[in-house]
């Protein structure tokens, strides 16, 4: 693929909209396009990877505003936010905006949305809209969400579109880690890494989400949610509060009970509803897990004059860290669960 040199990781990032629709923060990254834009070099396929709620598709439709607006330079990436084109790209309605999604209730992002239905091949979907003329203008912007959702027949429909992409044509794809991408794509994208929001940044991104806290609270519960804003946000609500309560009750006990563990962990997955798709079940896992992951850091820095107690924390700390990679690979959720507390009680490896 040709292009410019590979963008630089964020050193401070946001997340959530400015008055422009733009993230707040990722300052790093906007300077970098900006560079690419005025080189030339703002096409092809760009890997925006970053926890979730931090800003990549905000940054994404952002750059599509800058691109399209009526009202701007283009070279300059800026947009006014108000024209009809910005307009148009915040509601995803503007026609040389590309976008697909992973539906609610799949697993993965079905082949059909990138190459067509089987009696219309290659005639539909992501990557013929990629190759159709512009309606409006010389550009058009594509943004693939949930790239860590394709499965190996969907990244494989994507190879020659990312590695031979229209000139006038920038693709996003938005992943959350750049590891569960296929190395296929990942060599055939430009890699942005983004950060989560810290200090002033985080409090103003929990402020845009309906939460009043200080900019340390905020960076805490960004940080115990691993950069995950949007579960940060939810952690910061009174019911939040309550569940963070409830789970340290266990985890802090001289002698943990792993069956009264496991059941109230289960019945904080099963107060979801049946009707809650296996993504946001395996988020409020992972965010229980991240509870435990603090706790267990807290209790070692409270024990670091009892050595003794040292190697049970440690243990429990790494068991929880490989608990939330097991969500991540989809794990059977109740034997994860049963399997995590009954370790945790055991508190050293068998």
């Amino acid at each position: 693929m040709t292009g410019s040199a590979s963008p630089p990781a964020e050193t401070a990032a946001g997340a959530s909209a400015d008055a422009t629709g733009g993230p707040i923060g990722h300052e790093t990254a906007k300077r970098w396009f900006a560079q690419a834009l005025a080189k030339g070099r703002l096409s092809g396929a760009f890997l925006l990877i970053g926890p979730p709620g931090i800003g990549k598709a905000a940054l994404a439709k952002w750059i599509a505003k800058c691109l399209f607006c009526e009202r701007t330079e283009t070279a300059s990436l800026t947009c006014c936010g108000q024209c009809p084109a910005c307009v148009q790209i915040e509601a995803e309605t503007h026609p040389d905006l590309v976008q697909v999604r992973k539906p609610a209730d799949r697993a993965f992002i079905p082949i059909d949305l990138l190459i067509g239905p089987p009696d219309n091949r290659m005639r539909e979907g992501f990557n013929r809209d990629i190759r159709l003329r512009p309606f409006r203008g010389s550009r058009k912007v594509a943004i693939l969400h949930d790239a860590d959702d394709l499965n190996e027949e969907g990244a494989n429909s994507l190879l020659k579109t990312l590695e031979e992409p229209p000139p006038d044509v920038a693709i996003f794809l938005l992943g959350t880690n750049e590891q569960r991408q296929l190395p296929t794509i990942r060599s055939r994208s430009r890699i942005v890494r983004l950060r989560p929001p810290v200090g002033d940044q985080a409090a103003e991104l929990m402020r845009r989400r309906g939460i009043e806290c200080d900019a340390a609270t905020a960076t805490r519960a960004i940080e115990l949610c691993g950069g995950d804003c949007a579960a940060a946000a939810g952690m910061l609500t009174p019911e939040g509060a309550e569940l963070r309560q409830s789970i340290l009750r266990y985890l802090t006990a001289r002698q943990i009970d792993p069956v009264a563990l496991a059941g109230t962990v289960a019945g904080v997955i099963d107060g979801l509803g049946k009707s809650a798709v296996g993504a946001v079940k395996r988020d409020r896992l992972r965010e229980v897990l991240s509870i435990a992951v603090d706790s267990f850091r807290d209790q070692m820095i409270a024990s670091a004059n009892r050595p003794e107690r040292l190697p049970a924390i440690h243990y429990r700390l790494d068991r929880s860290i490989e608990a939330i990679s097991q969500v991540h690979r989809n794990a059977n959720q109740t034997t994860l669960i049963e399997c995590w507390a009954a370790d945790l009680a055991r508190g050293f490896p068998a």
